[in-house]
């Protein structure tokens, strides 16, 4: 557990955003949490398969083992093992069993938005001014005439100009993530989050970074107490 420790400030926060929504059991033994197994994530959304890739990288980062997907799922597909939909006690256990992992990640795409280019119709008010002069005749001393020209004011002239202007809406994800003990399926840590970014997987992957980044804030003050 110790490497876990350090691999925590490792992580480096990219940057400022919507705060991780976590919850992590005070009652369970993490000492004992030493591989994890990495499951597909749920997901509608073909722009998102593979999200799972990314919480093994941050996790792999943070100190802990991991058994990525891919590997489970063939070791799976050999055992005949189906993990479509609810994970049974005795499905975790098996897994747990066969694979030497202590947890389950297991995650969803919960929501997503693509980015998206929009139209809009901007009015732009403008003013034009000029100014008005008047002009006049007056008598000189010699008794001849002669014009001259004075400004009286300003003229005024507002009008409206309507132009299009396109602008681009980021994509927005959600995903939530659990942890569950393979010997007894008990959700041992879950978290969720949202956030947008000019593309699906960059915004995924700060999800990921975060969410990861809570879990193992978590589990150092958990140690610590």
């Amino acid at each position: 557990m110790k490497k876990i420790l350090m691999g925590l400030f490792c992580l480096v926060l990219f940057g400022a955003g919507c705060t991780p929504k976590t919850v992590i059991s005070q009652s369970y033994d993490f000492e004992q949490m030493d591989r994890i197994g990495i499951m597909g994530f749920a997901s509608a959304y073909s722009d998102l398969n593979g999200v799972e890739n990314l919480f093994a990288k941050y996790l792999i980062e943070a100190g802990f083992k991991v058994v990525e997907r891919a590997q489970l799922d063939q070791v799976l597909r050999e055992h005949n093992i189906s993990v479509s939909g609810y994970l049974s006690a005795e499905t975790t256990r098996k897994i747990g069993k066969i694979l030497g992992v202590d947890v389950l990640l297991i995650g969803e795409v919960t929501s997503y938005t693509p980015t998206r280019t929009e139209l809009a119709m901007v009015a732009t008010r403008r003013t034009e001014t000029r100014p008005v002069y008047s002009q006049s005749i007056m008598q000189l001393p010699d008794g001849t005439y002669a014009a001259y020209t004075r400004n009286v004011g300003t003229q005024y002239k507002h009008r409206t100009d309507v132009t299009p202007r396109q602008y681009t809406i980021n994509a927005q994800v959600g995903i939530i993530a659990k942890l569950v003990d393979v010997e007894t399926a008990e959700i041992v840590w879950i978290g969720s989050l949202s956030d947008e970014s000019s593309s699906a997987l960059d915004a995924a992957d700060y999800i990921a970074h975060s969410l990861v980044k809570s879990f193992t804030k978590e589990l150092a003050k958990l140690q610590e107490s």
